[in-house]
């Protein structure tokens, strides 16, 4: 956590906002930056009265879905004209291409939301989502709704914890990871289940 103060902490007090937008861009786009340590170390700053609450909270916020939205269309520019260039090289092809699209149009929906809280998901989603042509309508509700809320919670955690958020990040994060992970398999675990057993749906009242 040291590391992170020192690498980071001197550019968000010294660019501020510009500093928050462009860590939170390049991260979801796939850069290996901390994102959500970035959030709570700027909540920490909210609470030292380094940074504002609402234009920290905003700043991050749209930086993070304004990079889910450019890795949404570089994936839906993309395309399967992509994956069938070179998805071969790690066993990919049409068939996988397919059985993804139809995971993302059941259940991938809820990885963009959820995918947030859980490292190492959050930066492919939106590729896939774009790739699979997830309709972009569907994309900003479940992705711009999973940004502001994981935004909001973790800087509030920063600022409430102040002085305490490198003591107790860690294991926040990791619960939460872990929580949202087991949510998402749930989902999957369901709509499975309902594909494997098509009358289990209500059927609807025929009229007389």
């Amino acid at each position: 956590m040291e590391d992170f103060v020192y690498a980071f902490g001197g550019y968000i007090e010294n660019y501020g906002y510009a500093a928050l937008f462009s860590l939170f861009f390049l991260g979801i786009l796939g850069m290996p930056l901390p994102e959500e340590t970035l959030l709570v170390f700027s909540g920490f700053l909210v609470s030292t009265g380094q940074l504002q609450y609402v234009p920290t909270f905003l700043t991050c916020f749209f930086g993070s879905i304004s990079a889910m939205t450019a890795a949404y269309w570089i994936g839906r520019s993309l395309g399967f004209p992509f994956v069938e260039r070179y998805g071969k090289r790690f066993g990919l092809g049409y068939t996988v291409y397919k059985k993804t699209e139809d995971w993302f149009n059941r259940v991938g929906k809820w990885a963009l939301p959820l995918g947030y809280f859980i490292p190492g998901v959050r930066q492919f989603t939106a590729y896939f989502a774009g790739i699979t042509k997830l309709p972009f309508r569907t994309f900003i509700i479940y992705t711009y709704t999973g940004g502001l809320f994981w935004s909001a919670l973790f800087v509030t955690v920063g600022w409430q914890l102040g002085e305490r958020w490198e003591q107790l990040f860690d294991v926040i994060s990791r619960n939460l990871a872990i929580f949202f992970l087991l949510l998402l398999a749930i989902i999957a675990a369901v709509s499975f289940y309902r594909r494997r057993n098509p009358y289990s749906k209500p059927k609807r009242e025929e009229l007389p």
